[in-house]
């Protein structure tokens, strides 16, 4: 996966530089400035190409609400299992457009007796200073049980093996919508993409929302068989699926060092709308909820004025909470980013698009 990202990598610079034509003129009427230049800058007609290796983890807890359990048997957490090499990807983002894709490189293992987990992610991010809508999905296949010294200490204190889940698949497609109150000096994808550049502090205001829809699945029944029967009817679910929409507030800021370094940062949280399906083996059970769901980020690095490079974290929280059981889903993810912008004719493809209707409205 490494060698096809830097072959991609080198072949897209061959091909923006044969392209390229310093002198060529594209004949589009430029709009005016909506924002502070002396702020920020935005970097148009401009193809950037990055690379980047990403550490992700993925963990869903559950816990039952319908007996008292003295000897802790019934809070399970089944969490990937990913070194730091974790997954590797590129992105490309091309006006308002970004576009990333990355794939698990770490090779199955069996050091630690966490089993392996599979990883795959596919992002779109569409927007300009104004708002940003962010989709992606990510899927994570393999996991183990964080609480195997508790429900089954006599076997892992003989084989440090952990209970493994290899056919457990975990995925999330999500459509995250953010406008930015204080857009004319603060720009989000400065820090959290790759066609702006901070070049003072400034912060602002966030309101949106999210439309998402969470799946896990398993071929069999994902609690252990030792503690299922504190769970009661839930005693042999397989699977939870929930489509979800939400309404978020949330604040974020960057402090930018010689117009170059930056340390940036955004919190949202707010009320989401849950419907779900619990697959029991034998029956479904459908339960509408109302839960919470927030977003955290923080990011730092060097943005020049060809090359870049972010470090970034990110936290997530769904909490899928009813009167009988309790599943909440956390995902950490740290990426290492470096890319290049490069200089190029606009294609005639595009120049057609940028007069119409729709992209006016972007």
């Amino acid at each position: 996966m490494q060698k096809f990202l830097l072959l991609f990598f080198i072949l897209t610079v061959n091909f923006v530089n044969a392209q390229n034509n310093t002198d060529a003129k594209v004949a589009i009427e430029k709009k005016p400035r909506n924002w502070d230049t002396l702020k920020y800058h935005k970097f148009e007609r401009v193809l950037i190409v990055g690379l980047f290796q990403q550490h992700r983890t993925f963990s869903t807890e559950f816990k039952q609400l319908f007996n008292n359990d003295t000897l802790n048997l019934s809070s399970h957490t089944y969490s990937t299992e990913i070194d730091f090499s974790g997954a590797a990807g590129v992105v490309i983002n091309y006006d308002k457009f970004q576009l990333s894709i990355s794939k698990g490189i770490s090779p199955p293992s069996t050091a630690g007796g966490k089993g392996h987990t599979d990883v795959f992610g596919l992002g779109l991010n569409v927007g300009d200073n104004r708002w940003v809508s962010e989709s992606y999905y990510r899927r994570f296949k393999g996991f183990y049980n964080d609480n195997t010294p508790s429900f089954d200490s006599a076997n892992y204190n003989q084989t440090k093996q952990y209970y493994l889940q290899p056919s457990m698949l975990s995925s999330l497609f999500m459509t995250r919508f953010m406008r930015f109150k204080n857009y004319e000096k603060y720009s989000y994808k400065a820090g959290f993409g790759c066609n702006y550049r901070q070049l003072k502090s400034a912060a602002s205001f966030i309101y949106g929302g999210s439309f998402s829809v969470f799946d896990l699945k398993n071929d069999s029944a994902i609690i252990p068989l030792k503690a299922r029967y504190l769970y009661n009817d839930y005693a042999n679910l397989k699977g939870i699926r929930s489509i979800n929409l939400s309404a978020n507030i949330g604040i974020a800021a960057t402090i930018v060092i010689f117009k170059a370094w930056f340390i940036g940062g955004y919190f949202t949280l707010g009320p989401e709308q849950q419907w779900r399906n619990y697959n029991l083996t034998t029956s479904h059970r459908t339960i509408s909820y109302i839960g919470w769901s927030g977003t955290g980020r923080l990011s730092f690095g060097l943005n020049m004025k060809r090359f870049y490079m972010i470090w970034a974290v990110a936290r997530d929280y769904n909490v899928y909470n009813s009167t009988k059981i309790i599943a909440t889903t956390s995902s950490y993810s740290a990426n290492s980013t470096f890319g290049w912008r490069f200089h190029n004719k606009t294609p005639k493809f595009y120049q057609k698009f940028m007069k119409t209707k729709i992209y006016s409205y972007l």
